[in-house]
C-alpha cells in the first residue's frame, strides 16, 4: 500500500470505485486466459490427431516441432507462431508482460482495489486483443480456411480476410468494452437476443 492512507481508504470505500477495479481485475485475468488459449491451442490441435479415452491426444510431433523451442509451452507456442510468420519477437515480449501483469492482479488484488498507486493497465486490454486479432486471424486463412470446403468456390481478398474475427476476438472486445465502463452494445445484443429467443418460443407454443 502507498503512503497516502486516506487516499486508500477513498479508493477502496467508494462503492463505485470497488466495483469498477474488480470488473477492471476480472475482465483482464479473463481476457488473458482467452489470450493464452489462442497462444497454447491452435498448434496443440494442429499437432493432434488422436481421441482417446474421452479426450484428444497430442501427437509426437507435437513435443517436437513445439514444446522442444521452450521449457514454458506459453512460450514455446508463441515462437511456434514467430518460426511459422505469424507474430515477431516484439509481440512475444507484449505476451509476458500481459503474462506478469495478470499474475500480480491475480496475487495482489487487494493493492488493486485500496492503493491509489496501483491500477490494471488499461492499455493491455487492447495489447491483449490486437495479438489475439494477430494470431486468431493467421491461424483462420492459413488452416481454417484451406481446410473448409464451404470456401472452396470462394476467392476471398485480403480485405475479406482481414476482416474476419474469432469469437475470442469478439468476446474480448465486448468485454473491453465492459472494463472501459462502456455496456451499451452489450445490452443493445443482449436485448435483441432476448427478443429472438422470445419470439422463437412464441412461434411454436402457437
Amino acid at each position: 500500500m502507498s503512503n497516502d492512507t486516506s487516499e486508500n481508504w477513498l479508493k477502496f470505500l467508494n462503492p463505485e470505485s470497488l466495483k469498477a477495479n474488480l470488473i477492471r481485475s476480472s475482465i483482464y485475468i479473463t481476457c488473458w486466459e482467452m489470450l493464452k488459449n489462442s497462444v497454447v491451442d491452435h498448434p496443440r490441435t494442429f499437432y493432434t490427431s488422436t481421441w482417446e479415452d474421452g479426450k484428444f491426444i497430442p501427437d509426437p510431433e507435437y513435443k517436437k516441432e513445439v514444446l522442444a523451442l521452450d521449457d514454458d509451452p506459453l512460450i514455446a507456442s508463441a515462437l511456434w507462431f514467430k518460426n511459422n510468420g505469424a507474430i515477431d519477437t516484439d509481440d512475444i515480449i507484449l505476451l509476458r508482460g500481459f503474462r506478469s501483469h495478470r499474475h500480480e492482479i491475480a496475487h495482489e488484488l487487494p493493492k488493486f482495489l485500496g492503493d491509489i498507486q496501483s491500477n490494471v493497465q488499461q492499455e493491455y486490454f487492447y495489447g491483449m486483443l490486437g495479438l489475439v486479432a494477430k494470431i486468431d486471424k493467421w491461424w483462420i486463412k492459413n488452416f481454417e480456411i484451406p481446410i473448409n470446403p464451404d470456401f472452396d468456390a470462394r476467392n476471398l481478398s485480403e480485405e475479406d480476410l482481414d476482416g474476419v474475427q474469432s469469437m475470442s476476438m469478439i468476446m474480448m472486445n465486448l468485454l473491453i468494452s465492459v472494463a472501459d465502463g462502456k455496456d451499451e452494445q452489450l445490452r443493445r445484443l443482449y436485448t435483441e437476443m432476448k427478443k429472438n429467443i422470445e419470439a422463437k418460443k412464441s412461434s411454436k407454443s402457437g
